[in-house]
């Protein structure tokens, strides 16, 4: 009896309610629906496509019959990149009644981020788009031509869009993806900066003048960009996602982490983030983890080549050797001059018992003057299976020596007169030019390849890969100097690895040690964690005997690497002796020669710590001798031997190991190889 009074109540209120005029609900909803609406276009106005979208969202639910609400959500929609949502809301849109030319160019749109370039284009093309969007249309009109691989259609749509609309952000923006897309560096860091410049609020205009920064200055440089992109919008996912990937590579793991986290927080299951978890997973050898990260992309990444070779290092380290083959197999196809993808395919095919296969995987490598180690061992080992006992001695012979020979082309690019028609007939076309060049400096003809290689990059001013291709060709003429310069201007534009290393290579072959330690150091200001660079790093800082330096560096890679790598191990070694750390050197250098005991490398460092423990032992003697018997003309194995000869009462033998290190010119020590041989 007690309650009854209210549920009297509460049924006055619903009579109350349910006897409102309808017309009374609908104003308070269009009243609503007009407030949800001004919020969310200011928003939109900002930037804030995130909040915009939940705003237009509220007006549709209180007014589902207002057209513009709903077109002014399918616009949040696109500006966050949701085709499906955005194509629908257009549709309702048109239903209600809004007009169809006032749509064209946005359903174009959501038909392009759903995919279907075609359908988009035919939309663009429509005859009836209003006047006023004009140049929205056509820039969907090229964005759809570059998807299709139409760069000549595409180019013109763009070309007719800046006209329209010299200063829109969005447009030039779109139009320095166009140049990035034909290779032309230049062109997009210039259409990057219009778009920045013309709308500094512009999220995405400052996110991809970052991501140019990375290529060309490096990643640290690109940092403050993105920072700034998070400024105006931080909750833009891909934003956050470019940053993740930055800051990974720089090796900061749980910022990466944490902006992964975020990314996935606003927009569930989203690919790139999960790949870039499992990629660090990986990274950490926590494979298992991995694995699961790469399960939940779904294959939305499978056809992308960093995915690929990811996918293909799990299942190889999960003993799925076939399917690691298939991966890398697949990755070749897309990229068959990835050297450590073919690196990986050997090895898979060698472990599943398919050495025809990885012999033929591996002859591009190991045809290569400049072959690594590694690539030599293997391919040795595949030839051990196949029954070909002289080609892998030769193979492991080749492995164990201290120098390697100059860099050459890679292998396999064909018989340059077969592809010198398309080359003539099109001097400054990167894709038939390209082939023919490489094809000349395989077969030797490098004053051809320079000639070619020059009006490549003539014709194509702001294209690093051209630079390159040229300064490759002066490097195989031994024009060094000019192969500087031309290094120089593809590092301009892209500051990468590969042009870095080319550049320190070309400094040093020149004599220009300054240069080389300049652009060495620049290049690891930005790219602390490169591998390659480190260990030039190292030995330049050994040979100017900084060896608090070198250590430094080469103690952070055996972290990074393991101590399975036995050039490191013993350039470690060198480094911790002659800091004079005896005991710790020793240790260093008997596992780096029982990891490769065939290696002179290996021998000779192991016998000189020993003798500066021991003494002139015998023990040390016959390393140092093995060493030189695997590499008799090497000038500082010789040198090594002679002193140790020199304090045994070895004489004559000294001097003859001796007169080989005084007698090579351009060995840095032959003075002191001169020295001892006057006081014998």
């Amino acid at each position: 009896m007690n309650l009854r009074p209210k549920y009297w109540i509460s049924g006055i209120l619903l009579c109350l309610s349910l006897s409102l005029p309808a017309y009374a609900l609908l104003a308070g909803g269009k009243e609503d629906a007009r407030s949800a609406y001004d919020r969310g276009a200011a928003a939109l106005r900002r930037g804030d496509a995130r909040t915009a979208r939940i705003d237009f969202l509220n007006a549709v639910k209180a007014d589902p019959q207002w057209g513009s609400a709903r077109l002014m959500q399918a616009q949040a929609a696109l500006a966050l990149g949701d085709g499906l949502t955005a194509g629908a809301e257009i549709g309702r849109a048109r239903e209600l009644g809004v007009a169809m030319p006032l749509t064209r160019h946005l359903m174009a749109q959501a038909l392009l981020l759903q995919g279907r370039a075609e359908e988009a284009l035919h939309e663009a093309q429509a005859g009836d788009a209003d006047p006023r969007y004009r140049a929205e249309t056509e820039r969907v009109k090229g964005r759809a031509y570059q998807a299709l691989g139409e760069m000549d259609l595409a180019g013109e749509a763009f070309g007719r869009m800046l006209k329209l609309a010299p200063g829109g952000s969005r447009g030039w923006a779109d139009f320095a993806r166009f140049r990035l897309a034909l290779g032309d560096r230049g062109g997009a860091l210039v259409a990057a900066d219009k778009a920045a410049r013309f709308n500094p609020r512009n999220a995405d205009a400052i996110l991809l003048r970052g991501t140019l920064v990375r290529d060309q200055y490096g990643l640290r440089a690109a940092i403050p960009w993105f920072r700034k992109a998070l400024a105006l919008d931080p909750n833009n996912v891909p934003v956050l996602l470019e940053y993740a990937a930055t800051v990974a590579e720089l090796g900061r793991a749980k910022r990466m982490l944490a902006l992964t986290r975020k990314a996935l927080s606003l927009e569930p299951g989203n690919p790139r983030a999960y790949y870039m978890q499992a990629a660090m997973a990986a990274r950490a050898g926590n494979y298992a983890l991995a694995r699961k990260l790469l399960q939940r992309t779904q294959g939305a990444l499978d056809d992308i080549p960093a995915v690929m070779l990811l996918s293909g290092v799990l299942q190889f380290e999960n003993g799925n050797h076939m399917l690691a083959a298939q991966r890398f197999e697949r990755l070749i196809e897309r990229q068959p001059f990835n050297m450590t993808a073919r690196q990986l395919l050997g090895a898979a095919q060698y472990r599943a018992g398919a050495y025809v296969a990885a012999a033929q995987t591996m002859q591009p490598l190991i045809e290569r003057g400049d072959a690594d180690s590694y690539s030599l061992t293997l391919a040795a080992r595949v030839n051990e299976a196949l029954g070909d006992k002289a080609l892998a001695v030769e193979l492991l012979d080749r492995a164990a020596l201290p120098v390697r020979g100059d860099a050459k082309v890679f292998a396999g690019a064909g018989n340059p007169v077969l592809r010198a028609g398309e080359a003539m007939r099109a001097p400054g076309s990167g894709p038939a030019v390209i082939p023919y060049i490489r094809a000349l400096l395989e077969a030797g003809e490098a004053e051809t390849a320079i000639a070619s290689a020059a009006k490549l990059a003539e014709t194509n001013a702001n294209v690093p890969a051209a630079y390159l291709l040229q300064g490759d060709a002066l490097s195989a003429a031994g024009k060094y100097d000019e192969a500087i310069g031309a290094y120089r201007k593809a590092a301009n534009l892209v500051f990468d690895e590969p042009t870095a290393l080319r550049l320190v290579d070309a400094y040093q072959r020149a004599g220009k040690t300054q240069g080389a330690t300049e652009v060495l150091n620049l290049y690891l200001s930005q790219n602390p964690l490169s591998i390659d660079a480190n260990r030039i790093a190292a030995s330049a800082h050994l040979e100017a005997g900084n060896w608090d330096e070198a250590i430094t560096l080469l103690e952070a890679l055996r972290r990074r690497i393991g101590n399975e790598d036995p050039l490191l191990l013993a350039t470690l070694a060198w480094a911790r002796l002659e800091k004079g750390q005896k005991a710790m050197a020793l240790s260093l250098a008997r596992r780096a020669y029982a990891l490769q005991p065939s290696s002179p490398v290996t021998s000779d460092v192991y016998g000189w710590v020993r003798f500066k423990m021991e003494g002139p032992s015998r023990a040390s003697i016959d390393l140092l001798e093995k060493a030189v018997a695997i590499s008799p003309q090497h000038p500082l194995l010789n040198l090594h031997l002679g002193q140790v000869y020199a304090r045994a009462g070895m004489k004559g033998q000294a001097r003859r190991a001796l007169l080989i290190a005084a007698g090579t010119e351009e060995f840095s020590q032959s003075g002191r190889a001169k020295a001892l041989l006057r006081g014998l």
